[in-house]
């Protein structure tokens, strides 16, 4: 189901009318989850508040997904950024794990004396999202935990050229997940190629779901509201070229089909994909990529209806839009 228009345009990736507040929420790491950053509105008022979890790709550190956390919060979602213990080997199902866990963790600062979020935070409802590698965690996660509302998968990858089939995603034969699914990707992505990966994930889903496939978008296209690119995500020449001898170690020890590849400890720690990208604003040309993503959690998360109108539309920048189940009903039409 795909229709054309220009009301996802330009400015649809504005911040919201909440003011935002950061914690550190290192005191909810486990195993894991080794970092973790809460977003939060931080309005007076406000009705119990649902909440996402947010986790990064391979070689990605907590922080390469920030730009989603305030553009969230000031919309009414608290969201939790993660960083998993080996971002450069941990493959979708430790991403799935650190999701669901964090998630679950989240929810204890509704009780907890001093929080926050203490006596804010509505508990049966959660969201999980999750960029390339995490983005397979995301869709295995939405496949654990069916008192999930929602999940979200950026530039996903199922990691099955690399680990053993028990930590990849996979799909069952018969589909069983409810939760609904919205996966985000580029089409010139070199990294998680759309047709070998996204959309093979979006045609094997069997819950809800909607694809949405950006125009001349890379790997790093969702990497926040507004778009990221490549060269905020790998940050300064150091970084670069310490992420750069990362990726080229992990990939040899791939191509060379060592049984270890991605779960030795050969990359350096220090070389992480860790910088920002793609924060909200007004005005920026692919907002369209968090006006969709927040229309999604508007509807399956906050249950807001009025959202299910504008997912129906297919933003300008879109190279492929098709949905399933998310169809505006006729008595919504009249």
């Amino acid at each position: 189901m795909s229709t054309t228009s220009g009301a996802l345009g330009p400015s649809s990736c504005a911040l919201g009318p909440h003011a935002t507040g950061t914690q550190n929420a290192r005191h909810l790491c486990k195993a894991s989850l080794t970092s973790a950053t809460i977003y939060y509105p931080t309005s007076d008022g406000m009705e119990l508040l649902p909440s996402i979890v947010i986790v990064g790709g391979q070689g990605c550190g907590e922080q390469a997904m920030a730009a989603w956390g305030p553009f969230y919060a000031s919309h009414g979602i608290v969201a939790m950024t993660v960083g998993t213990p080996a971002p450069w080997k941990d493959p979708p199902g430790a991403r799935c794990r650190a999701l669901l866990d964090a998630s679950l963790a989240l929810q204890s600062e509704h009780e907890r004396a001093g929080s926050v979020l203490q006596g804010r935070l509505d508990v049966s409802r959660r969201a999980v999202q999750g960029f390339s590698l995490g983005g397979g965690g995301a869709q295995l996660a939405a496949m654990s935990d069916q008192t999930l509302k929602c999940a979200i998968a950026l530039c996903p990858h199922d990691g099955i050229e690399w680990w053993p089939t028990p930590q990849t995603l996979s799909f069952p034969v018969e589909p069983s997940s409810s939760v609904p699914v919205l996966i985000i990707c580029g089409n010139r992505d070199t990294l998680a190629n759309s047709q070998k990966q996204a959309w093979t994930h979006y045609r094997k889903m069997g819950a809800t779901k909607l694809i949405f496939e950006v125009t001349g978008g890379d790997h790093f296209v969702a990497n926040g509201p507004a778009g990221g690119t490549e060269s905020e995500a790998f940050g300064d020449e150091i970084q670069s070229a310490l992420a750069g001898c990362n990726s080229m170690i992990s990939g040899a020890c791939a191509i060379l089909c060592c049984p270890h590849a991605l779960r030795c400890g050969g990359p350096c720690p220090y070389g992480t994909l860790n910088r920002p990208g793609g924060h909200a604003t007004d005005h920026a040309p692919r907002g369209a990529i968090g006006g969709v993503a927040l229309a999604w959690l508007q509807l399956f998360l906050q249950g807001d209806e009025n959202a299910r109108s504008q997912l129906a539309i297919r933003p300008g920048i879109a190279s492929g839009f098709e949905s399933s189940g998310v169809a505006v009903p006729l008595a919504m039409d009249r």
